[in-house]
């Protein structure tokens, strides 16, 4: 007589069911929180060295694996090294939405479908979740300077403490025929701070000024962080002031704002001009209230939140574009233009009267919160990041130092490898997958980082 199977318990159930998913998924989730990072190289500024379609895995307990529910680390057993390849929060971004922490709540990362936040007022009509899909963005770099070290960059060249490094590391490579005053070929020697220096607003160039807000913001995530610009006139605020004969070069790093120069019709006498090059230098009319509202914001939203086509059902979206430090330093070469303007003569014939200069001076005010500081104590030790492209490469020359706060690991080895650099392939045309076979890399699956010499 054939017998039924005994029906299995609850218990048996809820046993086997913790074992074979629970367990598994919880410890998957424990590796990917305190262990690795997964990244892909997404660009060409590590060339040749890690190349595009490079999928690393990185260390996370190498630098600190991150204190859950906090924007803190656990502290780990050492920190980046001259030479070692860098997984790094960005600086150029903010870490919440709109640099509001205080309204917006980091919900968890969906990896690679970005980052849920919780917006506690949202204006009407907009929902609660806010998806923040291409941010705040991860880098790769390698780190070239530490805390202590005396930093700078001339025709493209870096000197480490004095010494002009002559050669790259791994396979890094320089691609440009022709040099400019960029900060790709030029930053002025400096010296990377270390824990407890202490940097003052008032004595720093406007450059090294956006990068002394970056490091505030590094280092604070849970405050704003703002910097007020205003110009003063003879002593008297003028920010209503318009520079008619506004000058600033050709250079990849004024992008956004020859874009939104573009954008808004403004009268660049010389974008008409044929052939324009880098390094070429550009005349306009430029407003001081609009630097000096991009310098307070410290990036422009890419998204409207208005816009219905872009927010629709549960989530609002929201992306940025990052303010180039840059354009802070021609601000400042066109405000000592005009102090060095000659002097202007009465028309009235008969006069000799001499009237005086006008003397133009740029006011700054950094807000850390709602607290102005005119100085600011270095917390957490501070890096210099360059590509190995050293070209090609948007780096610590453009945007400045790297805390450790924003350190997210070590990268440590290549575990896939996919060259799609001419886009024939596509996940989404299944007619194009024959393609996977010969387009992976394998010679270059298992590379350890360190190893890439």
């Amino acid at each position: 007589m054939e017998q039924t199977p005994p029906k299995k318990s609850a218990k048996k159930f809820l046993k086997s069911f913790t074992r074979e998913v629970i367990v598994p998924v919880v410890l998957a989730l424990i590796v990917i929180q305190y262990v690795i990072q997964a990244f892909q190289i997404p660009s060409g500024s590590m060339e040749d060295s890690l190349k595009t379609g490079d999928f690393l895995l990185g260390l996370k307990f190498t630098y600190g694996s991150p204190i859950p529910f906090s924007n803190q680390n656990f502290p780990g057993y050492t920190e980046p090294k001259h030479g070692d390849v860098v997984i790094f929060r960005y600086p150029g971004e903010p870490e919440y939405p709109d640099n509001n922490p205080k309204r917006y709540t980091h919900l968890f990362n969906a990896l690679m479908l970005g980052n849920y936040y919780w917006d506690h007022a949202p204006e009407k009509g907009q929902p609660h979740l806010v998806h923040y899909a291409q941010g705040p963005k991860d880098y790769i770099k390698r780190c070239v300077a530490v805390s202590g070290d005396t930093v700078a960059v001339h025709g493209g060249r870096l000197f480490l403490n004095g010494k002009r490094q002559d050669s790259l590391p791994a396979f890094g490579k320089w691609t440009a025929s022709v040099r400019t005053l960029s900060p790709r070929d030029e930053v002025e020697e400096f010296v990377v701070p270390s824990v407890g220096d202490t940097l003052y607003v008032d004595s720093l160039p406007m450059i090294k000024l956006w990068w002394l807000r970056s490091l505030v913001a590094q280092e604070n995530p849970d405050s704003s962080v703002q910097l007020e610009l205003s110009l003063l006139r003879n002593g008297r605020e003028n920010n209503n002031y318009v520079f008619n004969d506004y000058r600033f070069p050709v250079e990849n790093d004024r992008g956004l704002f020859l874009e939104r120069e573009r954008s808004l019709r403004f009268a660049l006498k010389s974008l008409s001009q044929k052939n324009v090059s880098q390094g070429d230098s550009l005349t306009g009319v430029v407003p001081f209230d609009y630097i000096r509202q991009l310098a307070k914001i410290g990036f422009l939203p890419l998204i409207d939140p208005y816009d219905p086509n872009m927010n629709k059902g549960f989530t609002r979206l929201v992306d940025y574009v990052s303010f180039e430090g840059s354009i802070l330093q021609d601000l400042e070469g066109n405000v000592k233009r005009l102090n060095m303007a000659p002097a202007v003569v009465p028309d009235s014939a008969d006069s000799t009267e001499i009237v005086e200069n006008n003397h133009f001076k740029i006011q700054r005010n950094l807000y850390l919160g709602s607290e102005k500081i005119d100085r600011y104590v270095v917390k957490y030790p501070q890096f210099f990041m360059m590509g190995d492209n050293r070209d090609n490469s948007a780096d610590s020359r453009y945007w400045g130092l790297v805390s450790l706060r924003n350190i997210r690991a070590k990268a440590f080895i290549i575990y896939f490898s996919f060259d799609n650099d001419d886009g024939k392939f596509a996940f989404l045309k299944p007619w194009t997958w024959w393609r996977i076979p010969f387009r992976i890399r394998y010679t270059r699956i298992g590379k350890f980082i360190d190893l890439i010499k």
